[in-house]
């Protein structure tokens, strides 16, 4: 029992080893005064430098017994932080300064389309006046259009109104005339037919 022992005890050794090495999240620095960090996983070690709140921390790994992290901050400095300094979740200051960064760049981008449009109106402004000329020439272009049907009416009627007297004065002529020769060609001949 002592060998079987023997033989798993380093083997458990390296996959806690590993486990705890492969862990590579991130954890922030608690909102607060800067935090002091230590050489190693107690407060029984010395203090090597101390980092800011809100800082982005990588877990290198995390004892077991004391809750301490091993970290590496942004620079590239490695030491351990006790639990109660660090959260999963980015802090107050990141957040705020990330939704600072974010307002800029949405008056940024609002500035950009708020350009863009006055850009467009402005190529609009002589096509409302285009607009406007076109609109104006369609309604005079409308009433010389009625005008020209109205004296097409008056010309047709004033044709057959011309025409219906002609043809009432050629009637009359040739009644007239016809009348005329009635009273003084005589009488007709009798050229047989009746």
């Amino acid at each position: 029992m002592k060998k079987s022992t023997l033989f798993f005890a380093p083997i458990l050794g390296l996959m806690s080893l590993f486990s705890q090495q492969s862990e590579s999240k991130t954890i922030y620095v608690a909102d607060q005064i800067p935090v002091e960090t230590r050489t190693g996983p107690t407060t029984g070690y010395r203090i090597p430098f101390w980092v800011k709140p809100g800082t982005e921390l990588e877990i290198l790994q995390t004892n077991a017994e004391t809750g301490y992290t091993e970290f590496r901050d942004p620079k590239g400095r490695t030491a351990w932080i006790a639990p109660k300094y660090v959260s999963e979740q980015p802090t107050v200051h990141i957040q705020f300064e990330q939704a600072k960064s974010e307002i800029a760049r949405l008056k940024s981008e609002f500035s950009q389309k708020e350009s863009q449009m006055m850009s467009r109106i402005n190529q609009l402004s002589p096509l409302e006046q285009l607009n406007s000329d076109l609109q104006n020439q369609l309604a005079q272009a409308q009433t010389e259009l009625e005008q020209s049907r109205q004296k097409a009416q008056l010309y047709q009627g004033g044709f057959n109104r011309d025409a219906f007297f002609g043809g009432a004065a050629v009637l009359l002529g040739g009644m007239f005339i016809g009348w005329i020769f009635s009273k003084f060609g005589g009488r007709r001949k009798n050229d047989g037919w009746n």
